[in-house]
This record gives C-alpha cells, sequence and structure tokens, in this order.
C-alpha cells in the first residue's frame, strides 16, 4: 500500500470541505481531499448562499466567478416589497424575515444558487492550485496515536443508477433509491496526516468510525421537492407576485424559492396518510397552481427529503474533527444548513496551521471550536424548527393559532446569532458578532474593506493609528500575520464605521478574525493587553 503525508486530509469534497481546503492551502498547509464520487454530483441540493458565505469565499480568492452563478434575491421579491415570508392559506403575510435590511457584510443578506455550479467554481480553483483531490476512494479506517493520523482509504464503487430524472426517499442526504457503495476491493492505500476533518456529509463515515455521539431534536418532515428548469426566462406571474415564500397552508404546506439564474424550487410537505409513492406521482398538479407546466419548465429533478433537526455532542475526538452535514443537520426553513458548515470551515481554517505551526495549544483550539459552533447551530436550529412548526403544522385550529401568535411576535430580523462563550473572544456584548464590512474610498476606486485591505488578522481603528509594543508585533503580526489597518474619516463613504466605532466607544481598537468575528475591543492606548488575552486564550507558546 503507498503511504504518503499530509497535514490535513479531508474527507469529502462538497462545498465545506472544497472552501475549508482552499482556505488552509492559502495559508501554507499541505492538504489532500478524498471524495468517494468519482465525479461532481451533478443534481440541486442547497439553494442559499448568504452574505456570510459571500464573504468567506472571497477569502478564499473567489470573487468574479461567484457574480456568474448567483441570482440576485433581494429586491426581486413579492408585489408587498418583502424578500422571504410566510404565508397563510390565503397569501396573506404571516411574517416577514427582512431580508432586504443591510448585513454587516456589505452585501446582500443572500443570493440564489445552483449547488453544482457552486462546486465546479470551487473544485476548479482546488485544481488550479494543485491540491490533491483523491476521487473514487472512501475512508475505510482510521488509526489515531500521539503525533498523527492514518487514514486508510479503498476504492469505492457504485451499483448502477437509475437513468432519468432522479425520484426517490431522501433521509439526510442519501437517496433511498441511489446507487449503494461496493466492498472494498483490497487496492487501498493510507494516508499519514496530523489532523482529519470529516466533511462528509450527514451520514458521516468519519464521524461513525470516531464514535462521535449526537442529539437528535426528533424533528421529521417529509417533503417532495421539485428543481425546475425555466424555458426561455419564463417566470409565473404568481412567482413574480409573491416571491420567496413559505406558504402556511394546513391543507399542503409549501415553499417557492429562487434556486440559481434561470430555476426554482417548489417544495411540498408529504401529508397524513399520504405514502412518499402518491406525493411523487402528483408533482405535476401540485406545481400547477403556482404556474409551472411543462410546457414552460423542465423537471430536473423530484426527490423527497426527511428533514431532520440534530448535531454531535463532540466536535473532536484527538486530532480529528467533524464540519458540515457531518457536524450538524438542520431543516432548511431558513437556508442554513450549508451555510453553517462554512462558518465551521472558516473557524477550523485558522485554527489548524496555528495547531500544525505549534503557535498555539490544540486542545483549547479544538475546544473553542466547540464554545463557539455548537451554541450558534443549537441557536439557529431551534430558531428554524420554532418557524418549521409554523408552515408544518396540519391542524386548521393549531395553525391559525400559530398564525396569530407569530403575528403578534415576529421574529428578529436577519437572525444572526454570536458565537457561543466563552472560545476565543472576550467578555464583551460585539465580541462574538460580525464585524462591519462596508465600502472604502481609494484613490482608484470605491471598494468594500476586505477587497482593499485582504483578510485575516485586524486590529482595525478609525482616525487615530494602533500603535502596539514589540512583543506583540511578534505574536500579532509575526506569527499570526496580522495588519494594523485606520480608517480614516475621508475613507469612510457613508459613515457606517464612524457610527460602528462610537458605539463601541471613545478612541477604540478592535481586534478581528480571519473568520470575520469580533474576538473584542478595546481602547488604543491598552491595546497590547487585547493582544495578551487573544494569546492567553489560544494558549499561544
Amino acid at each position: 500500500m503507498t503511504i504518503t503525508h499530509s497535514d490535513v486530509v479531508i474527507a469529502g469534497a462538497g462545498p465545506v470541505g472544497l472552501l475549508l481546503a482552499l482556505l488552509l492551502h492559502q495559508q501554507g498547509v499541505n492538504v489532500t481531499l478524498v471524495e468517494r464520487q468519482k465525479a461532481l454530483y451533478p443534481l440541486p441540493r442547497a439553494v442559499v448562499f448568504d452574505h456570510e458565505a459571500r464573504r468567506m469565499l472571497g477569502s478564499a480568492g473567489l470573487g468574479p466567478e461567484l457574480d456568474l452563478i448567483l441570482e440576485k434575491v433581494i429586491g426581486q421579491g413579492g408585489e408587498d416589497g418583502t424578500n422571504f415570508v410566510w404565508r397563510d392559506a390565503d397569501l396573506k403575510l404571516v411574517a416577514d424575515l427582512c431580508w432586504e435590511a443591510p448585513t454587516a457584510s456589505g452585501t446582500d443578506f443572500c443570493f440564489g444558487f445552483n449547488q453544482p455550479e457552486l462546486e465546479s467554481v470551487l473544485e476548479r480553483a482546488v485544481l488550479s492550485r494543485n491540491i490533491p483531490l483523491v476521487r473514487g476512494y472512501a475512508v475505510h479506517a482510521l488509526q489515531q496515536d500521539a503525533d498523527g493520523v492514518d487514514v486508510h482509504l479503498e476504492p469505492f464503487t457504485f451499483k448502477a443508477a437509475t437513468n432519468g430524472v432522479t425520484a426517490g426517499v431522501v433521509v439526510n442526504g442519501l437517496l433511498s433509491s441511489s446507487p449503494e457503495p461496493g466492498s472494498p476491493t483490497g487496492e487501498g492505500r493510507t494516508i499519514r496526516a496530523s489532523y482529519v476533518v470529516g466533511c462528509d456529509g450527514a451520514n458521516s463515515t468519519i464521524r461513525r468510525l470516531e464514535g462521535f455521539t449526537t442529539t437528535d431534536l426528533n424533528f421529521e418532515n417529509d417533503w417532495l421537492i421539485a428543481d425546475l428548469l425555466l424555458k426561455d426566462g419564463f417566470v409565473p406571474e404568481q412567482f413574480k407576485r409573491l416571491g420567496a415564500s413559505q406558504i402556511c397552508d394546513p391543507t399542503r404546506p409549501t415553499t417557492l424559492v429562487f434556486s440559481g439564474k434561470g430555476r426554482k424550487r417548489l417544495e411540498f410537505m408529504r401529508l397524513p396518510g399520504e405514502t412518499p409513492e402518491m406525493l411523487l406521482d402528483k408533482l405535476w398538479s401540485l406545481v400547477a397552481p403556482w404556474g409551472f407546466t411543462p410546457e414552460n419548465c423542465e423537471l430536473e429533478r423530484k426527490v423527497i427529503y426527511t428533514f431532520k433537526a440534530r448535531w454531535a455532542n463532540e466536535f473532536f475526538k484527538d486530532r480529528v474533527t467533524l464540519a458540515g452535514d457531518a457536524l450538524h443537520q438542520m431543516p432548511p426553513f431558513i437556508g442554513q444548513g450549508m451555510n453553517s458548515g462554512f462558518r465551521d470551515a472558516g473557524a477550523l481554517a485558522w485554527r489548524l496551521p496555528l495547531m500544525l505551526s505549534g503557535a498555539a495549544d490544540p486542545t483549547k483550539l479544538f475546544q473553542s471550536y466547540q464554545e463557539e459552533r455548537l451554541p450558534h447551530v443549537r441557536t439557529l436550529t431551534e430558531y428554524c424548527i420554532d418557524l418549521g412548526g409554523v408552515i408544518c403544522e396540519t391542524d386548521p385550529v393549531k395553525s391559525k393559532e400559530s398564525h396569530d401568535a407569530l403575528r403578534a411576535a415576529p421574529p428578529p430580523p436577519q437572525f444572526d446569532p454570536p458565537l457561543g462563550r466563552p472560545g476565543i473572544l472576550t467578555a464583551q456584548d460585539q465580541a462574538g458578532h460580525l464585524s462591519l464590512q462596508r465600502n472604502l474610498a481609494t484613490a482608484a476606486c470605491e471598494a468594500l474593506f476586505h477587497d482593499v485591505h485582504g483578510h485575516g488578522w485586524f486590529l482595525l481603528s478609525f482616525g487615530s493609528q494602533v500603535e502596539i509594543s514589540e512583543a506583540s508585533s511578534e505574536f500579532f503580526v509575526d506569527v499570526l500575520g496580522g495588519k494594523c489597518v485606520t480608517v480614516s474619516p475621508q475613507e469612510d463613504v457613508k459613515g457606517e464605521y464612524a457610527a460602528w466605532f462610537d458605539r463601541l466607544g471613545k478612541d477604540q481598537v478592535v481586534l478581528i478574525r480571519p473568520d470575520f468575528y469580533v474576538f473584542g475591543h478595546t481602547a488604543l492606548v491598552d491595546v497590547d493587553t487585547l493582544v495578551g488575552e487573544l494569546r492567553t486564550k489560544m494558549g499561544a507558546a
């Protein structure tokens, strides 16, 4: 068996694994991707791409490529000016999530997209940077010791798939009628890694091999997913009038969403007493009231998913960790499944290089990963279930009661909870929230902060320069590669940086992490204390 070495092995080359590989590679980490599929999976899955994801992929060097595949959603909503809403059976407003409000990232709150197109962009970037991508192999076993992990791979084969439109029942993302894995052939190989990240989906092999336990909230509903390709750019008037909506109709809960340029997705919940086969057979009759017919669109995919809500109780086992659907799953009612996985990738992308270099304590970094990400995932999942319970209710009386309750106490706009504590964060209120990004006026043009100053660690001030000691510089600049940046009033196009710093306090400096979250802030004169606190929380050498 051929034995090779990699700093990090990532199992799973979906969006999360591909992004993590790009982020690690640009920091000089030797990373290897392992994916059992021999080629990109060609059918749609996730369809919502949020502002934080766009910021994260921008930090991986992807920009213009995304503009070609992302569909503008904000401002394309219904005639009532909304962008993503809950409606009752009469199509009257129940709740508006206010996705049109300004975001911390300086871009629209979300975009529609087609996952195969996104994965193609990510894979091209991976291959262009000569990151090893081992396709057609699956992780068969892991052996950990004090110095690393032996990752045993075997060729992965599939039984022949049925041709035509995908139809079947999916549980946790696995199509029940999809090809089944073949048996190991004995033609395996072993990769020696310092760390392993399981990005291998809801039915994660890495999670199973290492014995990660899970918490399941027992929220399960079957939904028929219909992905439609529009002919000649046709969009039905009903869709134009309503925009992206959750139709809380107890006789047939329904979802209408944008799903990438030239595409639309409709989802229909399976009712009590209705079999999956019965639901699949009704597809065209279900989409017809919304204006979709075989004459104006093509059915790209029909599939029944079982929506679930669960997360792993442990985020790491020694040198093995998880990210994405391998770590958590949530119903898609607010479009945060894949986006939560991207946050995992961003959190690991700055931690793993510090572990590999010996610059910080691996246990503290892994523990802080769980402390920050688990409460964040749990909060989003519970919020999703609360809203999902409204749309999934099939009892007319209870449905009306839930509508009245939601109208009386609307959900918070653009729900973006902070990271959990203690983590690698100070105890301040602003710590754990996304840092502000806005346009800066430069000599050449106006551009977003990260397009001007790049990505990584920042000590950011407004109006007054940041001055740090030699000892702080040795850690923050030499070890972390951090930058000290001052935004001047002249650069502050709309005065939003001035307003942000006013809220933080007089003459403040903000320490921003590579995943865009605020570590903490302090008075300019105390900047060395802030850097020292970061060093302590990391267990830095």
